[in-house]
């Protein structure tokens, strides 16, 4: 099978040598997104619900590169360094 690295402007860089995300066959994986602009490189927003907004933006727009969607995806970790963080995420 072939992998295929999946990169777009639509989300940053990542700053470590990291791909945005891999397609091998019909499984697409994106890995490694962070609340960061992708025009600036800068955090966006100071609450965990503001920065997990642009973070799933980020997600998001790895998918479509890779040619799938939200709807497409079988599962997500996300992971939050304080447990009350939960509460104050968006649906």
């Amino acid at each position: 099978m072939t992998r295929t690295v999946i990169t777009t402007e639509h989300a940053p860089a990542l700053p470590a040598p990291l791909s945005q995300g891999i397609r091998k066959g019909p499984v697409l994986q994106v890995s490694g997104q962070l609340p960061l602009d992708p025009d600036t490189g800068d955090v966006v927003g100071t609450t965990v619900a503001e920065q997990t907004t642009q973070t799933l933006r980020n997600v998001t727009a790895g998918l479509k590169a890779g040619g799938a969607g939200p709807a497409d995806v079988v599962m997500l970790r996300v992971h939050l360094t304080d447990p009350a963080h939960l509460a104050a995420a968006p649906p």
